[in-house]
């Protein structure tokens, strides 16, 4: 196989341009392809464009400029592609249209040059099937912008040949990137996985469960990823989304990437997102990234002052909320033992009360607990913590008819609104751990919950010095819902001997910005913990599709086997 020195790329629309400065930065000898000459022209302006930012942000000087920018020539002409090694392109995602490029590049380049698509979703199989040389045939993914991110798919059919993918993965590592070697699927590796958690999203979205604003905190800021599902769209392009999901549905009917009819209906009216100025949020101007308010965007409210707040627990997160609610400026109450009535009665004049026990027990706890068992005991009475029923049931009588009741444990709002008499006031918070991006308490609300109670613990989850959510209290809430899925079906792909656990992590962290891999996460959260919200979604409570969220038989093997992921 020649090596690889000039490379040739048909497409200067943002991400074309984007890989011209890849290979021009990486010290070859590009030759950019468009098919007119305002096309080629908006293309330069592109290149000018990003590399002068890269001078003005310090991170190229003028003489490296000027040396990229002269390894660059742009052409409305495919036979000035003649002399390439490689050839990239990167029109729009329509078969027919890659069909009649690589019909023509046939005819032009030499039979040893390697073709290469940077489709995202579209089979490179039924690409390269009607080329004269499908052997040379691969598709190379970049991810947008293609200069910053690291994340190179290098996605091989049946007939590429060994040496073809192996010269493709030699540039893309002599240019920085780091490069994942797949068989051809539809989505590849962080397409399909990403797509699958949109589906779920849009899902959570179109059924109400949470507003766009919410469901973007509780990914951005509860699972740490760069940004939340509405704004990644959103910046994709919906047109883009819609079509992908539509790709690999076709391809795997699962009803984890069934099409949203509501993304379908927003394109239908012209909301592309920032292209458009308008897709789930509304922008200064198409192409800005500049959000402004609309009819959706939540009414600012002036904050009560800080109330009272009883706590009733011990344990590390009750000694942490009582710490965190005094700093917020709250009178609190702390009711250490939930058994005794009179410590109770203190709480009868709190605005809020927060259930904050702690009730975790593990199986070798409760395997001790049952063999220590009298003959006239019950299991219950030797667990951890006061019942939480009794407890609420209690707590209703004791305080006032406008106390806001929340319990931190795992909980049915409408059962505790139900035995406390209070299913207006009744609440669930889901204290997440802190993250890069900061810290998430979801609020789990029913259809009975009056909204100035959803209000009051948005202020007192605030002043916490966290970032509200509030959803419809269903399994998973909004965080585990979407995350804990996502990571199952990354398990799934392992499974299924479509990528290692190495390329998994490396396409999601460089592809996609997560701050860790999805197998990186799993063994930080515990693949016991993951499997546990797998089998709470797959109850039915969760709303989602039973075949989405059941867990994957390779994970219930590293639970079984107490085994990381990543040794």
């Amino acid at each position: 196989m020649r090596e690889i020195s000039t490379v040739g790329v048909i497409g200067l629309g943002t991400m074309g341009a984007g890989i011209v400065e890849v290979f021009a930065r990486g010290g070859l000898q590009v030759v950019g392809v468009e098919t007119t000459q305002e096309y080629a022209e908006h293309g330069r302006a592109i290149l000018q464009g990003s590399t002068d930012r890269a001078v003005a942000k310090g991170r190229l000087d003028e003489a490296g400029q000027a040396e990229i920018l002269g390894r660059i020539t742009i052409s409305t002409e495919l036979g000035d592609l003649k002399d390439c090694d490689l050839v990239v392109e990167a029109v729009p995602e329509v078969l027919s249209l890659k069909h009649e490029v690589f019909g023509k590049l046939d005819d032009i380049v030499d039979a040893g040059a390697v073709l290469a698509s940077n489709t995202s979703s579209l089979s490179i199989t039924e690409i390269a099937a009607p080329t004269r040389h499908p052997e040379r045939v691969l598709g190379l993914h970049f991810f947008n912008p293609a200069p910053v991110l690291k994340l190179v798919e290098v996605i091989t059919t049946l007939r590429t040949d060994a040496a073809v993918r192996d010269a493709v993965v030699a540039v893309a590592d002599k240019l920085g990137k780091k490069p994942v070697v797949v068989g051809d699927r539809a989505g590849f590796v962080a397409n399909y996985l990403l797509f699958g958690y949109f589906t779920s999203a849009l899902r959570m979205l179109e059924h109400g469960h949470v507003s766009r604003e919410d469901l973007d905190t509780a990914m951005r800021v509860g699972a740490g990823l760069p940004m939340g599902p509405c704004t990644l769209m959103d910046l994709v392009g919906l047109d883009v989304c819609d079509h992908i999901g539509e790709v690999i549905y076709a391809h795997t009917r699962s009803q984890m990437h069934a099409p949203s009819p509501m993304l379908g209906r927003m394109v239908t009216s012209g909301l592309l997102g920032r292209k458009s100025g308008r897709g789930f949020y509304t922008y200064a101007r198409p192409g800005s990234g500049q959000v402004v308010e609309d009819d959706l965007t939540p009414v600012a409210t002036e904050p009560a002052e800080a109330g009272s707040v009883g706590v009733v627990g011990t344990g590390d997160l009750a000694s942490e909320l009582v710490d965190r609610l005094e700093e917020g400026g709250y009178a609190v109450v702390h009711v250490s033992d939930a058994e005794d009535s009179e410590e109770l009665a203190s709480l009868a004049g709190a605005d809020v009360v927060i259930e904050a026990q702690d009730l975790d027990t593990d199986v070798d706890d409760l395997e001790e607990l049952e063999l220590d068992l009298e003959a006239d005991e019950d299991l219950d009475d030797l667990l951890p913590g006061r019942d939480l029923d009794d407890l609420f049931a209690e707590l209703g009588e004791i305080t006032g008819p406008d106390t806001v009741l929340a319990t931190v444990n795992s909980a049915a709002a409408v059962a505790l609104g139900a035995v406390s008499g209070r299913p207006g006031r009744s609440l669930v918070l889901r204290v997440h751990a802190p993250t890069g991006n900061g810290q998430v308490v979801e609020i789990g609300r029913t259809s009975a919950t009056e909204d100035d109670a959803v209000q009051s613990m948005r202020e007192l989850v605030a002043r916490l010095g966290a970032e509200p959510v509030v959803c419809r209290d269903r399994a998973g809430l909004v965080v585990d819902a979407l995350l804990v899925p996502h990571l199952n079906d990354a398990v799934r792909m392992l499974d299924e001997g479509y990528a290692s656990v190495a390329d998994i992590d490396t396409a999601l962290q460089h592809g996609l910005g997560y701050p860790t891999g999805p197998f990186a996460m799993i063994d930080q959260i515990g693949a016991d913990e993951v499997l546990a919200v797998c089998e709470e979604l797959a109850s039915g409570s969760s709303g989602l599709p039973r075949d989405s969220v059941e867990a994957s038989p390779l994970l219930v093997e590293h639970v079984i086997l107490d085994r990381p992921f990543i040794s």
